[in-house]
């Protein structure tokens, strides 16, 4: 079980050391680039331990806390189905959101040459001069990827991939499944954590007691007492957890993280903005008081038209955003926005 937990921790330091090394670092200091390899092989090398955290996971809740919850007959009792029903909802949306938030494509827009064949009586229209494609509303250009990406939101560390008009569903969907399932995760993890920490204690005392004849030998000469931890049991449901109950802290961290995450995409869709508009929006206010004001107009006199255009747009029915479905609705932007 030690070997679980010790690859579980390392495969997430391998993740945490990858977006640092491969898409944190090059941004601060550009001429880093240069030493690092292709896309491809960074995608490969922070996919592989990701691939193995999901199962993993998987494995502690079959192994250690449906156990811990349902100490008697977990896969015959309604509760237990219950468990098992939400756990696998969560990661199965959670994970397939996130490998299409990966593999999707962005959305990148037409070249100069096919832009001028396709729509011969757009006149007037903006290009890229980096990139030498034609831009649009809410295209913006990544540095990363070396192209303009449509309605552009940031290029994500965690997929190595921008995020934009064909892929910002599946990065939402994702925050929101993979932030309600670790929060389920926490419940999951908090009644063992309390219940189950006393008794790893005491545990821990008694193999401690057992091992020191010094000790031994003074309880016997009436000079010492231990019969209050003696008499203490570990609590039922504790014998399946044991040392898996210190993981609540580290699902605590995650959790605050991808609520950080969840919570601030959902600010920009209710302000209408993509997370470049937002830091132009923090470099241009001159002040709290105006940033404040910039806020309040694009939360409450903008339409969404992000939200109508990256998420309500892409599914034609509500349905689909609760089970692992792709798209099936592929908008373009409207010319006027051209």
């Amino acid at each position: 079980m030690a070997v679980i937990v010790v690859t579980f921790f390392v495969t997430t330091a391998v993740v945490v050391f990858g977006v640092l090394a491969f898409q944190i670092l090059p941004r601060l200091f550009p001429k880093l680039k240069t030493f690092l390899p292709s896309q491809a092989v960074i995608s490969y090398f922070q996919l592989v331990p990701i691939s193995v955290i999901f199962p993993t996971l998987l494995w502690l809740f079959f192994s250690v806390y449906l156990y811990a919850h349902v100490p008697e007959q977990p896969y015959s009792s309604l509760l237990g189905w219950v468990h098992i029903f939400i756990t696998n909802y969560m990661m199965a949306n959670a994970v397939f959101n996130y490998y299409m938030t990966v593999f999707t494509c962005p959305g990148y827009p037409q070249r100069h040459d096919e832009f001028t064949r396709d729509r011969l009586f757009v006149k007037t229209y903006q290009m890229c001069i980096k990139c030498k494609r034609v831009r649009n509303a809410g295209t913006h250009h990544c540095s990363w990827c070396h192209t303009c990406v449509e309605m552009m939101c940031h290029h994500c560390p965690f997929t190595n991939n921008c995020i934009g008009r064909r892929n910002y569903v599946y990065y939402y969907t994702f925050l929101t499944y993979a932030f309600f399932g670790l929060l389920y995760a926490c419940y999951l993890a908090y009644f063992p954590f309390v219940n189950c920490m006393s008794g790893l204690v005491v545990r821990k005392i008694q193999e401690t007691m057992s091992f020191l004849p010094q000790l031994s030998a003074l309880r016997e000469a009436g000079i010492v007492r231990f019969n209050m931890y003696e008499d203490l049991t570990v609590p039922e449901g504790c014998q399946f957890v044991q040392e898996y109950a210190v993981l609540f802290a580290p699902c605590v961290g995650i959790t605050c993280f991808m609520g950080l995450l969840f919570g601030f995409q959902t600010f920009l869709l209710l302000a209408d903005m993509s997370i470049v508009d937002f830091y132009e929006s923090l470099s241009n206010a001159t002040s709290l008081q105006e940033l404040l004001r910039i806020f309040h107009v694009s939360i409450f006199k903008r339409k969404k038209f992000r939200f109508k255009n990256l998420v309500l747009g892409k599914k034609s029915h509500v349905w689909m955003f609760f089970v692992p479905f792709p798209n099936n609705v592929e908008n373009d932007l409207p010319l006027k926005d051209l």
